[in-house]
């Protein structure tokens, strides 16, 4: 190793986020230096480290702890301290998909509001990655949750599959009202908004008093427009997160506690991510693909 304090390692895989796909573009708030390599999370193995390097040894798993990294390549390295060792028993699509989506769900049930068993928890775009999480974790905490879905011809099969994760209840924006009427639950504290335009006042309005909105996607790319009454009336919050930015996400010794965290929560079962392989060398195709699903599921490259 050239240098003493840092890590060499081969990617295993590595998946597609919107959020890489948005930096490629230039949409993203994140711009590293070109030329530049995408990729934000992934997981590899160890194949050399500096003699200062502590913590780490040939064959480790290891997961980035800072993004931007560049994962979406064959090898690797990099400051040891960006990398956070994990079980090399993990699955392989659990470890490479558990940066980014994971600890968004976990943070966003966690920071916002303080929910206990019993608990009810509403979000829209409930299909998507971190909306299955969000079921997942909510259900091995005893938090119900009510989840809304786009109105589609495989909604059926949709809805099976999220309560059979722990969905409370799976509805549509139209039918949500008659939906969370029959379900006799409490109103919800906890809003969460990953669409935007109608999709985000929907959820909103359902919940109690003091309740509060939190908004970390907008894939309708369409603006929040809220009632005022929601404010004035039920004195709700309206809050953003963005797992990347903000100082209070910058600590590295928080974000492995939480890393740990995921870890613990796949080891037992609680949550699981549906993932696919693609070869790195075939990323074109993988994009089209990535871009084309609906389902929930990543797809990984996967150097060959």
């Amino acid at each position: 190793m050239s240098c003493p304090e840092e890590v060499t390692f081969d990617i295993l895989a590595a998946p597609i986020n919107p959020s890489d796909i948005n930096t490629v573009e230039g949409k993203y708030p994140v711009r590293p230096p070109l030329p530049a390599v995408p990729g934000n999370e992934g997981v590899g193995v160890v194949r050399g480290v500096g003699k200062q390097v502590q913590g780490l040894k040939e064959g480790d798993w290891v997961v980035p702890l800072v993004p931007g990294l560049g994962m979406w390549r064959q090898r690797g390295t990099f400051q040891a301290t960006a990398l956070h060792r994990v079980p090399s028993d993990l699955p392989l699509g659990a470890a490479a998909t558990m940066c980014i989506n994971p600890p968004t769900a976990l943070r966003m049930l966690r920071d916002f509001v303080d929910l206990a068993a019993g608990d009810v928890v509403i979000q829209n775009g409930a299909n998507s990655s971190v909306g299955q999480l969000v079921i997942q974790m909510a259900k091995a905490r005893g938090i119900h949750t009510i989840n809304l879905v786009r109105d589609k011809p495989e909604r059926a099969v949709l809805e099976d599959k999220l309560r059979i994760m722990g969905a409370t209840v799976v509805t549509t924006e139209q039918k949500l009202r008659e939906a969370v009427g029959s379900a006799n639950l409490p109103a919800p504290k906890l809003a969460l908004n990953c669409v935007g335009g109608s999709a985000s006042a929907a959820v909103a309005k359902m919940l109690g008093f003091g309740g509060t909105l939190v908004t970390y996607g907008g894939m309708s790319m369409q603006p929040i427009t809220l009632p005022t009454s929601l404010f004035i009336f039920k004195d709700i919050q309206a809050r953003g997160f963005w797992l990347t930015g903000g100082p209070r996400n910058q600590d590295l010794s928080t974000k492995k506690a939480i890393l740990d965290e995921v870890v613990a929560m796949i080891q037992a079962g609680q949550i699981h991510t549906d993932t696919e392989t693609m070869p790195l060398s075939k990323f074109q195709d993988a994009l089209v693909a990535s871009r084309q699903r609906s389902s929930g599921s990543k797809i990984l490259l996967v150097p060959t």
